[in-house]
């Protein structure tokens, strides 16, 4: 049986054998019984083996009508069968019935089996004519031969000459649908191969029967058709289906050659028939033959007139075709043209006009492409050669060119060497303009290595520079230093004004520093507000670098307009002078170091660094880890210091003061940690908690000992704190949860912290002076505008500084200094406290000089809370707190 498609394998070899073996036997064994056995054998084994396929294929209904049809013809034949062995074969009788039957289900299963499915009805409308052009000629053929001879013999009856007419009729119509199924059959398909074979059998076995004047003696031939035919259809029943067209294979508009030849060549069969006739002397109706002509004529008119209707739209297609290529070349970026071995244009030179942004079409056909295009000529010939020498292989470049306009663009050129091809005989260039690309690919470039905030260097490129800068160094050329720079109080203005004006801020650095450096250094934002410059420096190159970092410090020392408010920031500045084991890496490590030495030094101002600040730098990466975690592992505590009136000693309130006593670094002391917390943005939070603590232990007492029911709490405010927009709601908070009045909390600021920002400072000072809460000048007189504060902010307490109060001898008078403090603190109706009191010799003087109140060792150091309140009822503590460096 036939497979759908692949190669004949050993199954349909032997297939083949039995099949041409059978033959050979029912024709060796012709004339007897074993011979009509044999016969009605193979048809039987035909009709099985039809009906077999049709059900393997889920009963399609073209293999079911088939497979009914050859049943049909089948069982005609053993009717047949039993008359002949009966003696008495009538004319006509049921096998007829059964086998016109069986013809009508194998022509509907052939128009079933020519499937339509992926064809327009136009193109069904062809298969169709060229189906009915076959037929009517085939049917003409047959009249003249035999079916003509048929319906005029008298002799017969009406009914025999009908049944006998119907045979040849059937088998015309069988031919013209055979013709159809095959003229659009998929490609591969051999059901409809196999269907032709079989229909040519039983025709030419029919017409050999109606047209041999002695039948018997050719009969053996009839049969062997007749078999031959059945087992091909039944081959043609279990065929596994028609292949899946493929997605891209289009179905031909215009027919093949062969299916013109055949619908043309039926207008011959007239003719022919014509020239038969003379030739025999066999009569004829004229008549027949010119309807039939005429019937030829119509349906080749109608096939030839689709045929020319076809050619014209697939024409127009063509053009329109054409046409939307020419219009998507005019506005694409792309375009492909062909180029012969010697660079000359072959194609349509219209497409490239808009790519390479030309004249006019003849000014590309006639100039030189390379010129126009402004590609550099020699690059064009390496890319174009390198194209020539690959073998067909395509080849991918980006060419750079500046047109006319002096704008640099860009091109993206494919080659591929296709001279062997007829349809194309050149070397087909594809020209993309990514001019765009080009330009995203820059600027996404430019974003890698660059701020986006401020348009500088970033670390990544900045790092590059630094290792160029090395390696210079080590063949001989100029030297480099790293020039590390971090803003001090970039925090409090980011708190304070807000992002924006961070943002603003950082964008003003950037364009001073950039003014501050020469042409050939670079200058990056590594981070947040960290910045660096990389000096090209001569000789050692610290003189250079230091210059550098003056020329940094003034430009920052300038007020910044931000939010209608003046601004000052100033910068902790570390150099790193390349040495002879210097990395990129090691340099700016190297230069962070010294800024961080910088800052804890004082802040605004540069160091230079030195081997043995590594050291140092380690323990402050390691206090930095300590004291991140130092609040939430309970670290912290207060001691309280008191302040009390010097003529009595009576105590008047305490100072709270901040300690950290760390399980892996001991016991640190304030001015150690308070600038790290600050640079950290820990300070906030770790002064929020002092005063919810300060204030918790003040309340108690005052609630506990109604002796202490007027005594102050004092709470140091760094600089900051005093500028951060959270300080009024934490005091707020720590009032409300205490219970303590606002007017028992103190809060001292030194003169540091009103130098920053003075405006954002007054603005805070005044709201908690609203709040109830009483504020302190502390360390006063040790600032170069000590005075000028008192005139712009509004204190209750002037602390004069301990470094004054040291100058009090035993035996001398007190100073002029200190008493000139003391009568303006009293001119100006403030309560002056005295710091440092460590001799009674300073108490008298203070006391002489009408100073009422003190504090120092002299009365108490700091006190654990439990010893101050001992104190606070009269009673001297057990054993005074640890003291550690004053903050």
């Amino acid at each position: 049986m036939l497979q759908g498609t692949g190669r004949r394998g050993p199954a349909s070899g032997g297939r083949l054998t039995l099949v041409a073996l059978v033959l050979v036997a029912h024709a060796a064994v012709y004339g007897t019984g074993a011979a009509d056995a044999l016969y009605l054998l193979v048809m039987s084994a035909a009709s099985g083996a039809a009906w077999w396929g049709a059900l393997r294929q889920g009963r399609r209904s073209a293999a079911v009508l088939v497979a009914l049809g050859v049943t049909l013809t089948t069982a005609g034949d053993g009717v047949w069968f039993v008359y002949s062995w009966t003696g008495s074969v009538p004319d006509v009788s049921v096998a007829d019935l059964a086998y016109l039957s069986g013809y009508l289900a194998l022509a509907l299963g052939l128009w079933r089996m020519a499937d339509t499915r992926g064809r327009s009805r136009g193109q069904q409308l062809d298969g169709w004519l060229d189906g009915a052009g076959v037929f009517v000629a085939v049917l003409l053929l047959v009249w003249q031969l035999s079916v003509a001879g048929t319906v005029g013999d008298g002799s017969l009856p009406v009914l025999t000459r009908t049944v006998w007419a119907c045979y040849p009729a059937l088998d015309a119509a069988f031919i013209g649908l055979v013709f159809r199924l095959v003229a659009t059959r998929s490609r591969g398909e051999r059901a409809p191969l196999a269907v032709a074979a079989g229909a040519a059998c039983w025709l030419g076995s029919d017409l050999g029967f109606l047209l041999v004047a002695d039948a018997e003696v050719a009969s053996v031939w009839f049969d062997t058709g007749w078999l031959l035919g059945a087992l091909l259809l039944a081959a043609a029943a279990g065929h596994r289906g028609r292949p899946e067209r493929a997605a891209a294979e289009p179905v031909d508009a215009v027919p093949s050659m062969a299916r013109l030849a055949v619908s043309l060549g039926a207008l011959l069969v007239p003719a022919g028939l014509e020239v038969l006739r003379g030739v025999t002397g066999a009569g004829g109706a004229p008549v027949t033959v010119f309807g039939g002509t005429l019937v030829l004529a119509v349906l080749v008119f109608v096939r030839v007139a689709r045929v020319l209707r076809a050619e014209a739209a697939a024409r127009a297609l063509v053009r329109s075709q054409q046409r939307y290529s020419a219009a998507l070349a005019r506005h694409s970026s792309d375009a492909v043209a062909v180029l012969s071995v010697g660079g000359h244009l072959l194609s349509d030179p219209a497409a490239l006009g808009g790519v390479l942004g030309v004249g006019t079409a003849e000014e590309l056909a006639s100039g030189d492409l390379v010129r126009l295009s402004g590609v550099d000529p020699a690059q064009a010939r390496r890319v174009f050669h390198e194209a020539l020498s690959a073998g067909g292989a395509v080849v991918d470049a980006e060419l750079p060119c500046r047109r006319h306009d002096g704008v640099p663009r860009w091109f993206g050129v494919r080659l591929a060497d296709l001279r062997t091809d007829p349809d194309v005989g050149g070397v087909v260039v594809h020209i993309t303009d990514i001019t765009d690309r080009k330009r995203a690919e820059e600027a996404l470039t430019h974003q890698a290595f660059h701020d986006t905030l401020t348009g500088l260097a970033n670390r990544a490129l900045f790092s590059d520079r630094v290792d160029q800068a090395l390696r210079r160094r080590a063949r001989g050329d100029a030297s480099a230093a790293v020039v590390f720079i971090d803003l001090d109080g970039f925090k409090a203005v980011n708190d304070t004004l807000g992002h924006q004006a961070g943002d603003a801020l950082l964008r003003e650095v950037a364009e001073r520093l950039r003014s501050a450096v020469r042409a050939g250094d670079t200058v990056a934002r590594l981070g947040g507000d960290e910045f660096a410059i990389l000096v090209g420096c001569s000789g050692d190159g610290a003189d250079e670098a230091r210059t550098t970092a003056d020329r940094v410090l003034d430009v920052l020392a300038h007020p910044v307009e931000l939010a209608s408010q003046q601004v000052t920031v100033s910068g902790s500045v570390g150099i790193a002078v390349a040495g002879e084991d210097a990395t990129g890496e090691s340099l700016v490590q190297d230069a962070d170091i010294a800024m961080y030495v910088a800052k804890v030094s004082g802040r605004g101002r540069s160091v230079v660094f030195e081997p043995d600040m590594r050291a140092a730098a380690v323990e402050q990466r390691r206090l930095e880890h300590e004291l991140a975690g130092a609040l939430a592992a309970d670290q912290f505590r207060l001691v309280y210091q008191p302040v009390v009136d010097l003529a009595d000693q009576r105590v008047l309130g305490f100072e709270a003061l901040l300690r950290w006593q760390s399980p892996t670094l001991g016991a640190v002391p304030p001015n150690r940690f308070v600038p790290v917390a600050e640079d950290l943005g820990l300070i906030d939070e770790i002064g929020a908690w002092v005063l919810r603590e300060a204030c918790r232990t003040a309340a108690a007492w005052r609630r506990e000992h109604p002796a202490a029911a007027d005594t102050t709490m004092s709470v140091n405010v760094s600089a900051v704190q005093l500028t951060s927009p959270d300080l009024l709601d934490h005091v707020r908070e720590a009032l409300a949860a205490s219970g303590l009045p606002a007017s028992a909390l103190v809060l001292e600021v030194t003169e540091t912290a009103l130098v920053g920002d003075a405006e954002r400072a007054a603005e805070s000072l005044s709201a908690l002076r609203a709040l109830g809460v009483r504020l302190a000048l502390d360390d006063f007189g040790t600032g170069y505008s000590s005075f000028s504060y008192l005139q712009q902010f509004t204190f209750d307490v002037l602390k004069i500084d301990r470094s004054f109060v040291a100058t009090i001898t035993r035996d001398g008078e007190m100073p002029p200094i200190v008493r000139g403090l003391v009568d303006l603190g009293r001119a100006l109706d403030l309560e002056v406290v005295a710091e440092g009191v460590e001799s009674e010799a300073q108490r008298a003087r203070l006391l002489d000089g009408r100073c009422v109140s003190g504090q120092g060792f002299l009365f108490a150091a700091p006190l654990e809370a439990t010893d101050a309140e001992l104190l606070l009822l009269g009673r001297r503590p057990s054993t005074p707190a640890v003291e550690l460096p004053r903050a």
